[in-house]
């Protein structure tokens, strides 16, 4: 039964996509499942749109924040509608158009999903606030949520980050097509649980499952999630991650018992669609993990499990071959052409010989082809010589050595790719942390240009993959890269790793170390301290391990890479060996376990530092007052904790760092303000505040700080005004206002802003009118905002000549909230 709203706007158009799916679902059996699905979902938010209606009539409004609402809605119908011109036999339109209406139930689902949990609470007789106070109670439990380390999945809103990652446009051949519909069938059979995929590391197992996840008769079925396991696979966590990725509060999980039982009772809670859970890179030694995920009582869930071992426990064990030769010419020839055109033309015979050298392997085939292309006849017989060296038996690793020694010609490169082996095991490297590390190992520009370069030719040469998970039209001319990520193969980041340990410890150029508890390598401990050589030393320590460091001496050091989980203390202490690292300049601290980290020892850090990112840690403003960090260009906090900000004199910030140029601050949920000694430092030339949804006041200081070009302040969803010194900012060239939803007017000061050249604005919900003063803004060249605002920029085009309005197209509402 529909909503008897009077025509209200939203209702209208949420009754009309109810009635259309309820047809649709009835006579087209091609996306039934689909459609049933988002049946169910409108089950779900009908009582919340009828709230909103019914509170709505009473004030005889039809507020503007209704509008994304009902464009959402009246999106679906057109969806929905669409598929009764979509011909049966039409697999690739069936197979599109079923990824689409899956997106638009996630992107409903995710809107509204938070919204349910508010109007449960609210069942007690109360009063339904604004719809506006809702979205800012919205903002905050949010804002909450990631606080306790809930990541929104990027595109639809929805919580979690086990989602199946995307799979490759193209994908070679008959191997993966009969392993396809093998593993498709063995799916879709009643009674079977447990299936491992084998091979060879650099067959493709990983992205056969991704294929097969975005199936569509298994993306119709169930319930996935996709958990990377790789070599020392946490129980706790990944149960953590599976709960959040439900949307369920995530509880204390202390023991691997108390893992298992939560694991149950969540598969139960989810139980009503059948569950698909693939367990990606699962090492010899994890078996008995596995073993933890299995509960056959559980009808419907389904595991499987990728390996380069066989698990003698498990029955349905599928084999995934190498390409046979004439598929594998084919992946070759894509790999080292460019738009299908070859760079240069060496005979077929020549190509054939290498590519039997790859022996089937999809990944050995695509680098040694991308590090041929442009290459002359003598580069490839060179090539195919050195390949020749390898025996019949010979493993991937070697034939990824060798292309990885043609790289000797381009230096940089292989440096590069050498560094990501500082990073952990299948892990998303912030291009950030890489450019902080590369500016100053490598002496590159200070707003990473180089090191994004560097990374773009690692992922043309297929030695690292990159991703980027939210698009922002400024973020390459604000040189901003934090949605920038490199991925890497396992195996790629064991040659790395290879390569880096070749020669004396004493003597390597990087020191890369993995600690397993407090079991350090034979060449140190309490006994022995090596004074060591290498410029960049990365040191990872698991849940198990426990200060005190045994010293170090690191004379030579100049970036640090310090990787941790920690056990149920939730702290971590630095060594205070970092203190004697006298030309120590790049600081990287990263906290891989689920919750924050305190970080202790913060006063250990030397003068000599000029880049410090710290991500998942407790530190507060307060005690960074107190630091000497002279020479400390940028300062990033990512998922921190860094309290409330000091206002007392004898802690400034700007004592403790008086020659930053970049202050960057994403998703810390407990700032509300800047401490004023921030809007002190003449020097600082970037600010950047984004995605913290508590923020809501910048210092009237501000105008203090006259050498700003950059201000980004994008996603401060509680952020109430700017301040009225801005208009003192005359370097300003770009500013980012983008989805700071309580945001309503802006201040008439900003017409003084002579040399703005960008606004951002889009998602300013609130802002309903523009001040007089901004025709006074010559130099503005680009204003990125919605449709609402546009009509508000317009009529200023005939003032401002070089003015060019942008209108992206619209997105999933929840975008901001993106990881």
């Amino acid at each position: 039964m529909g909503i008897d709203v009077g025509g209200a706007a939203v209702g209208a158009a949420f009754n009309e996509l109810f009635t259309a799916v309820r047809e649709v679902v009835q006579t087209i059996k091609a996306f039934g499942l689909q459609l049933k699905k988002i049946e169910n979902t409108l089950g779900r938010i009908e009582p919340i749109i009828r709230d909103w209606d019914e509170f709505n009539n009473r004030l005889d409004r039809n507020p503007k924040e209704m509008r994304p609402i009902k464009e959402l809605l009246n999106k679906g119908k057109g969806l929905v509608q669409k598929c009764s011109s979509i011909h049966r036999f039409n697999m690739r339109k069936k197979y599109t158009h079923s990824k689409k209406l899956k997106a638009f139930d996630a992107e409903l689902l995710g809107d509204f999903n938070l919204y349910i949990g508010l109007l449960d609470a609210r069942n007690n007789g109360e009063t339904l606030y604004e719809v506006r106070e809702m979205r800012t109670e919205f903002d905050r439990l949010i804002s909450s949520r990631k606080a306790n380390g809930v990541v929104l999945q990027s595109g639809f809103g929805a919580s979690g980050n086990l989602a199946v990652p995307d799979a490759p446009d193209f994908v070679v051949g008959s191997v993966v097509e009969a392993s396809l519909r093998k593993l498709r069938e063995q799916l879709l059979e009643e009674g079977v649980s447990v299936i491992v995929v084998t091979a060879p590391g650099g067959c493709g197992k990983t992205t056969l499952l991704k294929k097969l996840c975005h199936d569509i008769d298994i993306e119709g079925k169930f319930n996935i999630m996709f958990v990377p396991v790789s070599k020392k696979p946490t129980l706790t966590d990944i149960v953590r991650k599976m709960i959040q990725h439900n949307g369920l509060d995530v509880p204390e999980i202390v023991t691997e018992d108390d893992a298992v039982r939560y694991l149950q009772q969540l598969l139960i809670k989810i139980g009503q669609n059948p569950v698909l859970l693939v367990l990606d890179d699962v090492w010899t030694d994890s078996q008995s993990i596995i073993e933890k995920f299995v509960f056959k009582k559980i009808k419907h869930y389904k595991i499987v499990v990728t390996s380069r071992y066989e698990f003698p426990n498990v029955d349905l064990v599928h084999h995934l071959n190498p390409l046979p030769h004439e598929e594998a010419l084919e992946l070759f020839h894509r790999s080292v052409t460019v738009d299908g055109r070859r760079l240069v033309a060496p005979d077929d015979e020549l190509w054939d010989k290498i590519v039997k050298r790859c022996k089937g392997l999809p990944l050995a085939l695509t680098v040694v082809a991308k590090s041929l292309r442009g290459k002359d006849r003598s580069f490839w017989e060179t090539k195919l010589l050195n390949l020749s060296h390898l025996g019949l038996d010979s493993d991937i690793l070697d034939c990824l050595r060798k292309s990885l020694d043609d790289l000797d010609g381009n230096t940089s490169i292989k440096e590069r790719f050498m560094d990501l082996g500082s990073f952990p095991e299948d892990r998303k490297i912030p291009a950030t942390a890489l450019i902080d590390m590369w500016v100053e190992l490598y002496r590159q520009d200070f707003d990473g240009t180089l090191a994004i370069n560097d990374l773009h030719e690692l992922f043309y040469r297929n030695l690292a993959d990159l991703v980027i998970t939210r698009r922002d039209s400024n973020e390459d001319e604000d040189k901003c890269y934090s949605s920038h990520y490199a991925t890497q193969h396992d195996l790629l980041r064991e040659l790395a790793i290879m390569e880096c340990n070749q020669g004396d410890v004493e003597n390597r150029k990087r020191l890369i170390v993995d600690l397993t508890t407090n079991n350090f390598p034979d060449w140190w401990s309490k006994q022995k301290q090596p004074t060591l050589s290498a410029h960049l030393v990365s040191i990872s320590t698991d849940g198990r391990f426990s200060p005190p460091w045994p010293d170090l001496q690191l004379p030579e050091a100049e970036a640090l890479v310090l990787n941790f989980e920690t056990n149920q203390t939730k702290t971590y202490a630095l060594p205070d060996f970092i203190e004697k690292a006298d030309k120590l300049k790049a600081l990287i601290v990263t906290n891989y376990s689920f919750f924050p980290a305190e970080l202790r020892n913060f006063h250990m850090v030397g003068s000599s530092l000029r880049r410090i990112r710290l991500e998942r840690v407790m530190v507060s403003f307060q005690s960074m007052g107190k630091l000497r960090l002279h020479s400390l260009q940028k300062m990033t906090f990512f998922m921190c904790e860094i309290g409330q900000a000091s206002t007392s004199n004898d802690a400034k910030i700007s004592d403790a760092m008086p020659n930053l140029m970049e202050l960057d601050i994403d998703y810390c949920n407990d700032l509300v303000t800047l401490p004023d000694g921030i809007c002190e430092i003449k020097p600082l030339k970037k600010l950047s505040i984004t995605n913290c949804h508590n923020f809501s006041t910048l210092p009237e200081q501000l105008g203090q700080s006259t050498s700003l070009e950059v201000v980004r302040l994008n996603s401060c969803t509680n952020l109430l005004q700017l301040p009225i010194s801005i208009g003192t900012l005359q370097k300003l060239i770009s500013l980012n206002i983008s989805d700071c939803l309580s945001l309503s007017t802006l201040p008439s000061q900003i017409g003084q802003l002579n040399n703005l050249k960008r606004i951002n604005m889009r998602g300013c919900l609130r802002l309903s009118m523009l001040p007089r003063s901004i025709v006074r803004l010559r130099n503005l060249k680009k204003v990125i905002c919605d449709k609402e605002i546009e009509i508000l920029w317009e009529p200023l085009k005939y003032s401002l000549n070089s003015l060019n309005i942008m209108v992206p197209e619209e997105e999933a509402n929840l975008d901001w909230l993106c990881d």
